[in-house]
């Protein structure tokens, strides 16, 4: 997915690591039962709350830890964000999309 000039395979990466920041996310929850076949790459369809079991207090500090992976995008308003938090690819569009309205990369 392309949006303006910021591309996911751009975003995708600091997306990984901000989840893997948050209390409870391990390598093998975003990677599924192969992590052998692990290519980088994030399975979209992931839920927060149904599949990496996130709670409110998770949530708050994958916030954080977006604020601290994408700086260029300032303080996040979780009232804003908070509906785009469902599924790895809702987030992934939301970063994509915020990026590419401030002109980062």
């Amino acid at each position: 997915m392309t949006v303006g000039t910021t591309t996911v395979g751009t975003v995708a990466p600091r997306l990984r690591l901000a989840l893997l920041g948050v209390s409870g996310v391990t390598p093998e929850l975003l990677d599924g039962d192969a992590p052998e076949e692990d290519d980088g790459a994030l399975d979209e369809e992931l839920q927060l709350v149904d599949d990496l079991d996130f709670d409110s207090v998770m949530l708050l500090e994958l916030k954080c830890q977006l604020e601290q992976r994408f700086p260029e995008l300032g303080e996040l308003s979780m009232p804003e964000i908070l509906p785009e938090l469902r599924t790895v690819g809702s987030i992934l569009g939301l970063l994509t999309r915020r990026l590419a309205a401030v002109g980062a990369v």
